[in-house]
Parts: structure tokens; C-alpha cells; sequence
């Protein structure tokens, strides 16, 4: 049931939706990842194979606009039934940029084709969500970090999904607001804490998310999403990773896939 979305949009005729958004090439060469396409695909692969009730839908590189990922996301949760479960991954950069409106002056930020898209907005989005449909989100990016993280294990190629922006200093004790606490309605899991680094990396010669490659080996139907986080947290230590997975949201002692 899985398949590459083209330009046209595709009706949604699933109760069960996976939608991967995943940025390799971005503006200007320097800022370039190398995993984000196979992270997304990756998942299609195992939900395929494992879970093949998911209706998959992928997305990549210049497509992913600010105005798009919002769009699409929208139109998707519009179509889906009252009782679907849709399954949201982000792959690519993220970064902060300076608010007034903020406690502590940043703005947390999925850096997508375009440029950023504030947790303010996916805040909105989390709202729009209807209150039967159930919502997980995987952030495979940094939404601020300490730049000065090097991972020891891996000479050949390793990198930082942060975003920075000219001019911009590097917050080093962040707070990261994607979920917004107590009115959060998607379950979160994001490839870091606030004050770390999400890696790209290279695995066997070939580029992953350092978090999407351990999580894709990790999780299974009717695991506990707390029990996922802790086990892909062990595995991104025990190789060295210097980043730590965090959770967060309404049903996050809830296992993944074991009633649909």
C-alpha cells in the first residue's frame, strides 16, 4: 500500500497514514545532509513489510516548504476518519531564531526547503487536529544544539541537522517548545534533548539519521513508545551518539500500533 506521492495530490483511503517529509539538498551546498532521503524511505520499507495498513506517503527535498508541510498535513487530517492514526516524520534541519514573545528569546525551528518553520505554527497545527485522531511525530532534526558536539565512532562522515543563521549566536542551554505542554495533542518524539545535536551519519557505507537508524531497529507493534525511547536512547550511547531521544504528549504510556 505504499507508494511515492507525485505533485498531484493523492486521497487518502486509509485509516492508518504514515507521512514522511525528508531534505537532503538544501540551498547552497554547505548546508547539505546526506541521510534524510534514506531515513524516509527506510520507514516506508519497514512499514511495509511490518505494518502494511499504513497508506505511505513521502515527500523530499524542495517540495518540503513551510506552506506545504502545513498544507499537506492539514488536507491529510482532513480526510482521514474520526478514528485514524496518522504517523508524521520529519527528517532534515532544524534550528532557532530570535522572539520576543518567548520566555527566553528563540523560537525552536524546523528548518525546511524555504527556510524555518517555528514551533508557534506547528503548535497551531496541533490544533486543528480532530480529538479522535491520533497523531505521532518523529523529529529527526536538532531544534537548537551545541555546535562544539563531535561524535567519536564514525571518521568518515558525521554532521549536524542544526541549521544556524547568519548572525544569530548558538543558544547553548535551550528549551525547546515543539510540543508546548500541557496543550500539546500529537505524541512527540524527538532525536534529542534541546541542548544536544542530531546527527547525520554513515552506517555500513551507507547515510541514516543516527536516531532513524537505531529507532527503525528498535520498534515494533505493540511496543510502549516509553520503552522505544529508552531503547534507541541505550543504542545511540552505546555507539557513541552524544544525543538523547525525548518524549512527550497525551498518550505516551500507549504502545504503537497494537489495537489497529
Amino acid at each position: 500500500m505504499c507508494f511515492n506521492i507525485n505533485k498531484s495530490p493523492i486521497a487518502i483511503t486509509s485509516k492508518n497514514v504514515y507521512a514522511g517529509f525528508g531534505i537532503n539538498d538544501y540551498m547552497g551546498s554547505a548546508n547539505d545532509l546526506r541521510g534524510c532521503v534514506n531515513d524516509i524511505n527506510d520507514e516506508v520499507k519497514k512499514l511495509k513489510r511490518e505494518f502494511p495498513e499504513f497508506q505511505c506517503l513521502t515527500y523530499f527535498d524542495r517540495q518540503v516548504t513551510t506552506h506545504f508541510f502545513v498544507e499537506e498535513i492539514q488536507r491529510i487530517m482532513s480526510q482521514m476518519p474520526e478514528d485514524g492514526f496518522l504517523y508524521v516524520k520529519y527528517s532534515g534541519h532544524g534550528t532557532q531564531i530570535p522572539s520576543s514573545q518567548e520566555p527566553d528569546g528563540y523560537d525552536e525551528a524546523l528548518y525546511l526547503y524555504n527556510g524555518p518553520l517555528i514551533d508557534n505554527e506547528l503548535w497551531k497545527l496541533q490544533q486543528q487536529t480532530p480529538l479522535s485522531l491520533k497523531v505521532l511525530a518523529k523529529f529527526d532534526s536538532c531544534h537548537s544544539g551545541d555546535m562544539g558536539s563531535r561524535y567519536i565512532g564514525n571518521p568518515i562522515y558525521c554532521k549536524p541537522r542544526f541549521m544556524p543563521i547568519q548572525g544569530i549566536a548558538v543558544r547553548h542551554n535551550a528549551v525547546t517548545r515543539i510540543a508546548k505542554g500541557e496543550s500539546q495533542r500529537w505524541m512527540i518524539m524527538s532525536a534529542s534533548r534541546p541542548d544536544q545535536v542530531s546527527m547525520d551519519a554513515q552506517f555500513d557505507g551507507r547515510f541514516n539519521g543516527a536516531y532513524t537508524y537505531y529507532d527503525l531497529r528498535v520498534y515494533n507493534r505493540g511496543m510502549l513508545y516509553t520503552a522505544e525511547r529508552m531503547l534507541v536512547g541505550q543504542s545511540l550511547q552505546k555507539a557513541g551518539f552524544k544525543q538523547v531521544p525525548e518524549l512527550s504528549g497525551p498518550y505516551e504510556y500507549e504502545t504503537f500500533m497494537s489495537n489497529k
